[in-house]
């Protein structure tokens, strides 16, 4: 879905629902992982998820966000986040008001992401939900909704779409993104991950 589109249909009870995954520790600051970053932790570019919640807060700050994800394999490590939590915190930093930013930190995975955000819609009784994830995500997420019959008829009905943030990110600035992205999807490692 392109942004523009986005913005035109965007409503203000409208969620975007931010999926969470790797996150690393530089000296004392926890943050999440950059897109050129490794495989081995298990995700590459969620900080792209970040700002293109940025870009989409920008253009319609009547939106809501939920930012997902627990600690992960770090959840023995007492001080670490959880990615919803880490993600809350870096959409504040860039900008985003707290009051605008609601967290579900008790998944561990995708499928269970999408297990939190289906209770999310049924107890907001919300009309549409934007799924924000990364451009290589998207087909696994969507294989996951079209395995659970209420999800995949929301998905039919157009009340969940699917966006990526990397797409978000080149419309908003090509000159910023799209040669970073490229080269990202173009490397050996981005490759095997697919």
């Amino acid at each position: 879905m392109e942004m523009n589109q986005h913005n035109n249909n965007a409503k203000s009870k409208d969620y975007i629902y931010i999926l969470g995954g790797g996150m690393v520790k530089d000296k004392e600051k926890w943050r999440t992982m950059r897109l050129d970053e490794g495989t081995k932790l298990g995700a590459l570019g969620d900080r792209l998820r970040v700002e293109a919640t940025y870009v989409l807060y920008k253009n319609n700050p009547e939106l809501l966000f939920l930012s997902s994800g627990s600690k992960g394999m770090y959840k023995d490590i007492q001080n670490a986040p959880t990615g919803a939590e880490l993600i809350k915190t870096e959409l504040i930093e860039l900008g985003i008001p707290k009051n605008k930013i609601f967290k579900e930190d008790k998944s561990v995975n995708t499928w269970q992401q999408l297990q939190k955000l289906k209770e999310v819609i049924n107890k907001e009784n919300l009309s549409h939900a934007y799924i924000l994830s990364n451009r290589y995500h998207l087909p696994r997420i969507k294989t996951m909704i079209e395995k659970d019959n209420k999800l995949n008829i929301l998905l039919e009905q157009g009340k969940i779409e699917l966006i990526s943030a990397e797409e978000i990110l080149i419309e908003s600035d090509p000159d910023k993104w799209k040669e970073k992205i490229d080269k990202a999807y173009a490397h050996e490692q981005m490759k095997k991950r697919i």
